[in-house]
């Protein structure tokens, strides 16, 4: 069975659109658990609805307010499947979005998806996940994809993730210092079983704030080369150190240096000569860390 792990705020304006492309997936073995973070909108009354009228609806409501990690990892506890689907509470599912991501996760730990654009009125933005950002592919090699995330940004966005449960087990509870969630169970799942992706859209994914013309853009000269300054992120730093206390014992010896090599890579930028070879990395680890070979980037 699948689980379907959602977590709301104040979401009555798009809750009940959401909910019904969840029902509406062409497979029906699943529940869906809802944990609400104390909303204070109609959020609550219309979960009450559909879990009166859907019994693989189960709903939970916090005592205060625990913010999106903390409320989405309650979410995933209370979870029985074997698989866990996350779901934020504003986006459209495919109606095949968990049997996709079924056939796709095969031995792997986490099974993902590629999602289109839409705005707050459900218009389509002409731009699909995998196109902004600069993820114009993806590295086929999972145990690559943690260099993609350490050195450049995070590239797989949750609510289209199926995740094994077992995963969970070591995954949970989610490190203190992480900024997003999906972010830390990408890379755990890097060093463990595996990563999926599909080039599949399977999700409809909301950005209110964005329209085809607001894109992520890097300074550009020439055409092709783009500057970026790529700032220390300590959450980086705090996502490799859990690997290693998550996964001791279990890691090999080459996961073990691409781990140390953040913290490396972060003290060698205090000098020209660290900077130097901070560049011969970059260059020689270029198609996994940028994700794209038609444009050429430099970090400062």
């Amino acid at each position: 069975m699948i689980s379907v792990a959602m977590a709301t705020y104040n979401g009555e304006r798009y809750i009940r659109q959401q909910l019904d492309s969840i029902l509406n997936q062409n497979v029906q073995d699943f529940e869906i658990v809802v944990c609400d973070d104390c909303s204070t909108d109609g959020t609550w009354d219309i979960l009450q609805e559909y879990q009166s009228k859907f019994p693989s609806i189960r709903c939970f409501r916090n005592e205060k307010n625990l913010g999106f990690k903390a409320n989405f990892e309650k979410a995933m506890r209370l979870c029985e499947g074997e698989f866990v689907a996350l779901s934020d509470q504003d986006d459209i599912w495919k109606e095949d979005h968990l049997k996709t991501l079924a056939e796709t996760i095969g031995d792997r730990d986490i099974a993902c998806g590629d999602a289109e654009l839409i705005d707050g009125e459900g218009k389509l933005l002409g731009a699909k996940l995998s196109e902004v950002d600069f993820l114009y592919h993806c590295p086929k090699d999972y145990r690559k994809i943690p260099l993609r995330i350490f050195y450049n940004n995070g590239c797989f966005q949750g609510a289209s993730m199926l995740i094994r449960k077992s995963l969970l087990d070591v995954a949970l509870p989610l490190p203190e210092g992480i900024d997003y969630h999906d972010t830390w169970l990408t890379v755990i799942a890097c060093y463990s079983k595996g990563f999926a992706f599909t080039p599949q859209v399977i999700t409809q994914h909301r950005r209110h704030d964005m329209n085809a013309s607001r894109r992520t853009h890097w300074p550009t000269y020439l055409g092709f080369i783009h500057f970026k300054r790529n700032p220390v992120r300590p959450d980086r730093l705090c996502i490799a150190e859990s690997v290693k206390t998550r996964l001791q014992g279990k890691l090999n010896r080459s996961q073990l240096q691409q781990l140390d090599h953040l913290s490396v890579y972060y003290k060698n930028r205090k000098s020209k000569f660290g900077k130097f070879k901070n560049l011969v990395f970059r260059f020689l680890n270029y198609g996994s860390i940028y994700t794209t070979h038609t444009k050429f980037y430099i970090e400062w």
